[in-house]
């Protein structure tokens, strides 16, 4: 869709006809690597990896070849040095920019950070982990769940074990979109006692999309008394919806008989707006390349990020004069008793600010987990005595 309107698009000047090849990415981290190494002489720019595990060798590989990587998935915090990594431009912002602004607003500092099994979301965590570390939080703990029924209740119990913890960050598929894993897990820790506000679960990939939440009713609480009730200790951090969501985009590319198929909005994940949205990105960085007379080289593709605005998917976008997407985000929360989810606060990414929404964040216990002391949130200032 994003590359049949690109080449209809009179605004852009290219130079040549944009077209695509899926590049599969194994689920292996080492295998995922080969296939991508197997696309160095096929493709001349790349909109990915998914997997954050090989993000770094990605973008050596990308500078060796001098093809640049637009990235909405890669968290790894060193990758942001663009005077060493001149072939990487990020599509969104750092996820861990976003849920430092959340982190530091309401004085939560100590972490935990859960994964699924799978190689992508455990390298997830675990760039997480050292992106938040690099800021100078304490991530107390990484894991992932284990097998079987015993095996999360052995999970809870390791995170049970680590002193202090107030956010928990779940590294896996969300259960809004049919994430299974996080509906287990989240089930588990209400039989255990653990969603009882002591801990605020904030599920990580639904910071990479825009979920359609005005309006919507999630289905997945409508038979599940438990997880309905879990969820209650769940804040979900999204790219904010524009005019129009996720599903209002869909729908009026559907009619217009842009998408083929039988498909409805509902039964497809809102990351197809951002991988849209990262396809436009690069076709933009290109039209400002050639504009300013560069060679459509990696380093001049990636340089040239600045300062543009375009229509995305279902959102305005627009980029300051560093490159940075600037992106409001909302956070999320339920009523403890509904299937719907209402914004209570508004994230100004451009000038990391956090404002109250006229909604309240309903806490399962009636208030929200301890504060942290604000010397974690101060670069200038050593934390001392717990």
């Amino acid at each position: 869709l994003a590359v049949e309107r690109i080449s209809k698009d009179p605004s852009l000047d290219l130079g040549h006809r944009l077209d695509y090849v899926v590049l599969q990415e194994e689920c292996d981290t080492p295998r995922a690597l080969l296939r991508f190494f197997d696309f160095g002489k096929l493709s001349s720019a790349f909109i990915g990896p998914l997997n954050p595990g090989f993000c770094e060798v990605a973008t050596l590989l990308g500078e060796d070849w001098n093809k640049a990587i637009f990235s909405w998935m890669c968290v790894n915090y060193n990758l942001d040095s663009t005077i060493h990594h001149t072939t990487f431009a990020r599509t969104l912002l750092s996820p861990t920019q976003v849920l430092f602004a959340v982190m530091k607003y309401f004085s939560w500092a100590h972490v935990g950070i859960i994964a699924s099994k799978d190689d992508i979301w455990m390298d997830t965590a675990n760039k997480l982990a050292s992106a938040l570390r690099s800021q100078g939080l304490p991530v107390g703990i990484v894991t992932s769940i284990h097998g079987g029924e015993k095996g999360i209740e052995d999970t809870w119990n390791e995170i049970k074990g680590v002193d202090g913890i107030r956010i928990i960050v779940l590294c896996m598929h969300s259960v809004l979109i049919g994430g299974k894993d996080q509906a287990t897990l989240l089930t588990k820790a209400l039989e255990m006692g653990l969603a009882d506000g002591r801990y605020v679960f904030i599920p990580y990939d639904t910071l990479l999309y825009s979920l359609p939440y005005q309006n919507n009713f999630f289905s997945i609480f409508d038979n599940d008394t438990k997880l309905q009730e879990a969820y209650d200790a769940v804040l979900t951090i999204t790219l904010e919806s524009g005019e129009r969501t996720f599903y209002d985009a869909f729908w009026e590319a559907k009619e217009g008989g842009e998408i083929i198929g039988d498909l409805e909005a509902t039964q497809v994940s809102p990351l197809f707006g951002t991988i849209y949205d990262a396809i436009y990105f690069m076709a933009m960085a290109i039209d400002s390349a050639r504009r300013n007379r560069a060679r459509v080289s990696g380093s001049n593709i990636a340089e040239h990020t600045k300062n543009f605005s375009f229509p995305g998917f279902n959102n305005w976008i627009q980029t300051d004069n560093c490159g940075k997407r600037m992106s409001n985000y909302v956070i999320l929360d339920t009523d403890g008793r509904g299937n719907q989810l209402f914004p209570t606060h508004l994230l100004d990414m451009s000038s990391d600010s956090v404002k109250s929404l006229d909604c309240a964040i309903h806490f399962p216990s009636g208030g929200p987990p301890k504060s942290d002391s604000s010397c974690w949130f101060d670069p200038d200032v050593l934390c001392t005595g717990g």
